[in-house]
């Protein structure tokens, strides 16, 4: 499958924030052992690296002890083109997360910024998943049918699709799904994804080739800039390695999130991309100063 850079996919800025101490603080891992915060924090360095390899400019927040998901940036808000819509989370101990993410979209990007208005509703950015055509959400545990219609509201543009996930085992939407190239979507090949992708086909304004993949962590990547992020040989098995090998054509870059994976965190879930379409004049890069207090990178935009 050969997915060219559509415009849609194309990014020039990146919000990350850094792994706080905290995370550890998510429990035992899979294997009964307790979270290791330095492996995790080393994992993110190699994305954010990644990240940078793909032509994007990095602004990496300063992590908040306060907010032991804060490093999972992309269920913050939902972003298309200039604009903004600032989400409100399912879990009420992780809205307060939203705050620093929506100053710096406003203030520092200048983007267009939609709030959610009703308040009875609940979205989590990784329940979203744009396909340059279309917006499918996610309705389940973290978001629900108001969360779905203040997407709508925020882009009227595009035509927005609910999937049902709240009877699935994942947490969100883009666990096992996501956008593997443009008009490709790659989902688990487990009942799960079968599910979900049965809704996309049925529901859809527009076509897709399917690119099945036999794990869910195979399924959640990264399309950007004409590159695709994804998992490790070693965490996404042989057999998923092989249809990648096989199918993709473009650049690829593989990380490993073993360890932030043992909290449930998705390779997506860790990064919030962003077409700002004025220049900047000046770019200061990645947060290298540990004395800096808020985060890594400021722009001087015209």
């Amino acid at each position: 499958m050969t997915a060219t850079r559509s415009s849609a996919f194309s990014y020039n800025y990146a919000i990350v924030c850094r792994v706080p101490r905290s995370f550890a603080d998510r429990g035992i891992s899979a294997n009964g052992r307790e979270i290791d915060f330095e492996a995790a924090r080393a994992e993110h360095r190699q994305l954010v690296d990644t990240l940078r390899k793909c032509s994007l400019n990095i602004i990496e927040l300063q992590e908040d002890e306060d907010y032991k998901d804060c490093c999972c940036v992309e269920d913050c808000a939902v972003i298309i083109g200039g604009t903004a819509l600032i989400t409100r989370p399912g879990l009420k101990t992780r809205q307060g997360e939203t705050k620093e993410i929506r100053r710096v979209l406003k203030q520092d990007l200048k983007l267009r910024i939609h709030e959610i208005d009703d308040g009875t509703a609940t979205l989590d950015g990784g329940d979203v998943l744009f396909t340059g055509k279309e917006i499918f959400v996610g309705i389940g545990r973290n978001t629900n049918e108001q969360g779905a219609q203040a997407v709508a509201q925020a882009f009227p543009e595009y035509m927005v699709v609910p999937i049902y996930i709240d009877r699935i085992g994942a947490l969100h939407l883009k666990s096992i799904c996501s956008m593997a190239g443009r008009q490709v979507i790659a989902v688990s090949d487990s009942a799960d994804g079968t599910e979900v992708y049965k809704q996309i086909k049925m529901r859809a304004q527009f076509s897709y080739e399917l690119l099945k993949l036999e794990s869910e962590a195979a399924a959640n990547m990264i399309y950007v800039n004409g590159r695709l992020i994804h998992r490790t040989r070693e965490e996404i098995n042989e057999t998923a390695s092989s249809v990648l090998d096989e199918k993709i054509l473009n650049p690829r870059h593989t990380v490993s999130i073993r360890e932030l994976e043992q909290a449930r965190v998705t390779l997506s879930s860790l990064v919030l991309l962003i077409n700002k379409e004025r220049r900047a004049r000046k770019i200061v890069s990645n947060l290298q100063d540990e004395d800096m207090d808020r985060y890594a990178t400021i722009k001087t935009l015209k």
